[in-house]
């Protein structure tokens, strides 16, 4: 079972650190911008990290479906 909460979370924490390290780079218009990218692009990481998680644990229990 999904936890978008926890997917949620953890894509605005990684988003956050990431904009930390390239923000000097950018110019400051631009930091809402690259913000909701990075969260969209980390939401998605973690989303298929969490499908593959369940693949494998059903595949490590395949009688517990």
């Amino acid at each position: 079972m999904n936890n978008t909460r926890l997917q949620h979370d953890a894509a605005m924490a990684m988003a956050k650190a990431i904009l930390d390290v390239v923000a000097s780079c950018l110019h400051p218009d631009c930091h809402r911008d690259a913000f909701d990218e990075f969260v969209a692009i980390c939401k998605a990481g973690v989303e298929s990290y969490d499908i593959q998680r369940e693949r494998m644990q059903k595949r490590l229990r395949p009688g517990r479906n």
